[in-house]
């Protein structure tokens, strides 16, 4: 049986692992019931495991014939504090707790895959990691910044994973060298002022006039301290002051992102930011301290690594199908490995427009027909990965394989 027709095989118990999974989406650092899953799942299939960073997993297959040239695959299981507002019947179970991301389809396709791989070990060529990681979504504090550091991670020669991608239609998918998604830094801000009563500013010193000049001063650092062709972005997500209508407050607490394309423009938002707040502070009598987190760098995705996914890719989806997608603003924690890697974006969305939302939203779901693609690009990568390694072995072709 082909690796397509193995894919197809396995398509109805991967939709239902990844309807198990969207139904118990857990937050980050909290994915124990997710974490058990996969424990049982792999002792199912006799795959030997070991439980790292708290809620994470990784497994290792490995065949008789095995080299010791190492592939991770990496799928990332926590969800966000969504409420789900899908109206399917596999939502989220736990409340204001949402698969808004597609990390249940990352796990139940890396579960897949592992499950097809096993099954024929004993052709495999080289030994596979299966990198379950936790946290993905919570930035600086996140899996990758610990599960990087697991010798088992750093023994792999090299990393692959995909992301799911609600905009682009489900049957395409994007594998690009370079950077292909932002820095994704947080910061947060407080703003100590005077509290007074709401007729008399005059009495009070407002933190609230203070953080409303600060969003549109970062907007200016965007527009008049980087170049016009740079990406880069700082975002005011949330900004918190007072409880009533007629109380000037105390105190304000601004937060958000910085996110950038290249590490130059991202060294500048800290302190770009620090002076900034500094002028404010000092035009409107109040206190700013800004607290800069450092988040996960640029995704960059490694020209030969990459080069081996293409080929894999264009035998699963077609030239026609593997597309260029424009470089993308998320972040994400996969940049902070050491291992050369690459990154697949996997077409998950409705065929028909209206009907996608992007992830993050709370009416986000996929086209799960992309799942099985997704199983099959792993497979496929893998066994370009091994053909690859047998010409460096042998260039004239001429080694005999049943040595």
């Amino acid at each position: 049986m082909g690796l397509k027709e193995q894919t197809i095989a396995v398509e109805p118990e991967l939709i239902e692992l990844r309807r198990y999974f969207h139904r118990h989406a857990e937050r980050s650092w909290e994915e124990k019931q997710t974490q058990q899953k996969i424990k049982e799942y792999l002792d199912a299939e006799g795959i030997p495991y070991i439980e790292v960073c708290r809620t994470g997993v990784v497994a290792t297959i490995k065949g008789p014939h095995s080299s010791k040239h190492t592939i991770g695959i990496r799928a990332d299981m926590d969800a966000l504090p969504v409420t789900e507002e899908t109206g399917c019947d596999y939502a989220s179970e736990n409340p204001c707790v949402m698969h808004a991301c597609g990390h249940d389809a990352h796990v139940a396709v890396l579960l897949a895959t592992a499950k097809l791989l096993n099954e024929q070990k004993e052709n495999l060529k080289v030994t596979v990691r299966l990198i379950f990681q936790p946290a993905e979504e919570s930035i600086e504090d996140s899996g990758a910044y610990y599960m990087k550091t697991v010798s088992e991670v750093l023994e792999c020669d090299r990393l692959i994973g995909l992301h799911i991608w609600g905009s682009l239609e489900a049957g395409y998918a994007s594998l690009v060298e370079g950077p292909i998604m932002a820095s994704a830094d947080t910061f947060d801000i407080e703003i100590v002022g005077r509290g007074g009563h709401g007729a008399h500013p005059e009495l009070a010193i407002d933190p609230i006039a203070a953080g409303v000049a600060l969003c549109g001063e970062f907007q200016r650092i965007i527009a008049r301290e980087i170049g016009g062709l740079e990406p880069a972005v700082i975002s005011v997500t949330s900004f918190n002051a007072g409880t009533t209508s007629n109380v000037i407050p105390e105190k304000a607490h601004l937060s958000g992102t910085a996110r950038a394309f290249s590490e130059d423009t991202r060294r500048q938002f800290p302190e770009a930011m620090e002076r900034v707040a500094k002028g404010i502070a000092a035009a409107t009598r109040t206190d700013i301290s800004v607290d800069y987190h450092w988040g996960p760098p640029v995704t960059i995705n490694d020209p030969e690594v990459t080069a081996t996914g293409r080929k894999a890719a264009n035998a699963v989806f077609g030239a026609d199908h593997l597309i260029t997608l424009p470089p993308q603003m998320g972040g994400e924690d996969f940049a902070k490995y050491t291992n050369r890697k690459a990154f697949l974006m996997l077409g998950g969305g409705n065929k028909d427009p209206k009907l996608r939302f992007n992830q993050h939203n709370p009416r986000f779901n996929i086209d799960e027909s992309a799942l099985k693609l997704g199983v099959e690009y792993f497979l496929r990568y893998i066994e370009e990965w091994e053909e690859e390694i047998d010409h460096e072995l042998d260039p004239s072709g001429t080694f005999d394989k049943n040595i």
